[in-house]
């Protein structure tokens, strides 16, 4: 194994599929050529029998197994080839066919025996090899025809064949040319009058056909006005507002919807070209201000991942005419789709006051209810411990039960508190980072410790694997870290049944620490992963458990992770387990800071 380790970086430059197994048929290597050919990715194909990862024909038939590669090299002992006169297909994971050249035979690496197959794509020259045998039949039945032609005899068709290829327009076109030759033979041998006649219908054809096309243009532009009429329509009956400008900031364009929350009468700004300084004159602040929001005090650019949209900038800025109001402003460029040149933007406006007035309530209800609840929630808390440690007096088994229950709830209740007080914290972006180095791996093992009753109790094995080496401290915020890897453990061994496991593997890739964390446990519905990190969402399958959850955990984690310039994924079968994957930088150079505006 270790000489194959040797060879894997030389193998992976290799244009060629191969693949490595050994006596017992089981993959040992592929390279990144083989994976891309037979649609597996990374190390699935590892593990797995050489006949078994794709399916093998010979023309149209399919090669059973005990012909297949491993039969020839290592039972027949003799390479594996494509027999002379036939076409070895290939059929990948993901059901595609394809033709290949192919071959196989034993080598020795570091004196152990090893089978290789090596393998292409041969699709492009079985299309070239095809192209040529039609192209000379078409050629061969041409010939005579075209020998014929050039003496003068024009009385053999030109055969067009009824399905279509790239002769098709070849043959059709020679077929109306031997007709032209034909007709021009005829004409020559009719009288003047006939001459006349023809050149007259001739004419006349002419003029109809120009009636028609003069219809047809007609017609295409009542259609181009109509569409026009439409879209001018449409922009004017947006409930956002909408102004265009080319590339130099002149107004092409303004909604009626942007007038209304600009106060602003269209006639005195279209063909006005907007300037950064007008953003402090009264007349045109607001408008300037929505044509450079990346200027206006106290702008807010919201990231790709939380407007969602991609090829647009997003800004929330406050203006103050005609009346104090909170602005989104969406900026789209205009881009040609013939030369890819930019030839103006356009800028939707939407009046989210309302909107920031109804989330900030009910941040401010979330939080003002939760720190209502903490206070008398912690009281309860301490009050008891004591009566449960018995400083009120020794409790007999049956009341000491009660008491631990009621003790649990009220620790899920505080915990519940919390993760509200949190959310309403991201949401308002008071969450408070304090990045400095910190040692990740004395975390996770606090962590770990701090889970040794509740895995007890579950009945759950928690097993730590550090791949990451002597993991040197970095950059991160341990706090808001620690939450992650609790929440994300917590989970695990909420959902993991008894005699279970949870893993947690740590490695280092490049400049990041990476992290999973995977369980044996119930899974998530597949159609389900996509919500997991949404706020208040729990899956069906763990509702029906009756477990406790607020559903705010993976919100919170996700926040924590992309915070760090990280990325977190999820990967799970229902009734099999679930693993959670995340990345954080260890450079400081690369925890992301506040977004840079631009200029408009």
């Amino acid at each position: 194994m270790d000489s194959l380790k040797e060879y894997g970086p030389l193998f992976s430059f290799i244009a060629e599929g191969l693949i490595l197994f050994d006596e017992k048929g089981l993959v040992t290597l592929a390279n990144p050529h083989a994976n891309l050919l037979l649609d597996y990715t990374g190390g699935e194909m590892l593990g797995k029998h050489i006949d078994e990862v794709f399916d093998m024909y010979i023309d149209e038939e399919v090669v059973p197994r005990e012909n297949k590669v491993m039969h020839a090299i290592f039972e027949l002992g003799k390479p594996f080839v494509v027999p002379a006169g036939h076409t070895m297909y290939f059929q990948s994971k993901s059901g595609r066919k394809y033709p290949v050249f192919a071959s196989a035979k034993t080598l020795a690496l570091g004196g152990v025996p090893q089978g290789a197959l090596v393998f292409r794509d041969i699709t492009t020259e079985k299309a070239l090899e095809n192209y040529k045998k039609n192209t000379a039949e078409i050629l061969s039945r041409l010939t005579p025809v075209l020998q014929k032609t050039a003496t003068g005899d024009f009385s053999v068709n030109i055969p067009v064949p009824e399905k279509e290829d790239e002769f098709t327009e070849l043959m059709v076109g020679l077929s109306l040319m031997m007709e032209d030759l034909r007709e021009i033979d005829r004409n020559r041998q009719k009288t003047e009058e006939e001459k006349f006649k023809a050149v007259e219908d001739k004419r006349k054809i002419t003029e109809q056909y120009s009636k028609e096309l003069e219809k047809t243009v007609e017609e295409k532009t009542s259609e181009l006005n109509k569409t026009k009429i439409h879209i001018e329509t449409v922009i004017e009956n947006l409930t956002s507002g909408l102004i265009e400008y080319d590339s130099d900031f002149t107004i092409m364009r303004i909604n009626y919807a942007a007038e209304e929350m600009l106060g602003l009468v269209r006639g005195s700004v279209v063909g006005k070209k907007i300037k950064p300084e007008d953003t402090t004159k009264g007349e045109l602040e607001s408008l300037a201000r929505v044509s450079y929001p990346g200027l206006v005090p106290g702008v807010r650019k919201l990231s790709k991942d939380v407007s969602g949209l991609n090829a647009a900038d997003v800004h929330e800025i406050m203006i103050r005419q005609p009346f104090e109001k909170e602005l989104q402003v969406i900026t789209a460029p205009i881009i040609s789709p013939q030369t890819g040149e930019m030839h103006g933007f356009i800028k939707v406006i939407r009046d989210v006051t309302r909107e920031k007035m109804i989330s900030k309530s009910k941040s401010e209800f979330i939080s003002i209810a939760a720190h209502q609840l903490r206070t008398p929630l912690s009281a309860v808390k301490w009050a008891m411990k004591l009566v449960i440690d018995g400083d009120m007096g020794p409790l007999n088994p049956e009341q000491l039960q009660f008491l631990m229950r009621g003790y649990e709830t009220n620790q899920k209740m505080i915990s519940l508190v919390n993760d509200l007080l949190n959310v309403a914290r991201i949401e308002d972006g008071r969450f408070g980072y304090a990045f400095k180095e910190a040692n990740m791996m004395e975390v996770v093992n606090m962590i770990i410790n701090s889970s040794k009753l509740a895995s007890r109790e579950r009945d759950v094995d928690v097993e730590l694997r550090n791949s990451a080496g002597d993991l040197k401290p970095f950059v991160f915020d341990a706090e808001k870290m620690s939450l992650a890897v609790q929440n994300l453990l917590d989970n695990a061994l909420k959902y993991t049944n008894p005699g279970g496991k949870v893993v947690l593997d740590i490695s280092v890739e490049g400049d990041y620490l990476k992290m999973k964390v995977s369980d044996n446990g119930v899974g998530v519905p597949k159609n389900q992963l996509t919500r997991l990190f949404s706020k208040f969402f729990r899956a069906e399958n763990v509702i029906h458990l009756q477990t406790s959850g607020s559903g705010l955990g993976l919100f919170i984690v996700k926040n924590i992770i992309t915070r760090h310039g990280g990325d977190i994924t999820v990967e799970s079968e229902e009734g099999k387990g679930t693993t959670f994957t995340f990345v954080i930088p260890t450079k400081e150079a690369l925890i992301p800071v506040e977004e840079k505006l631009t200029y408009y």
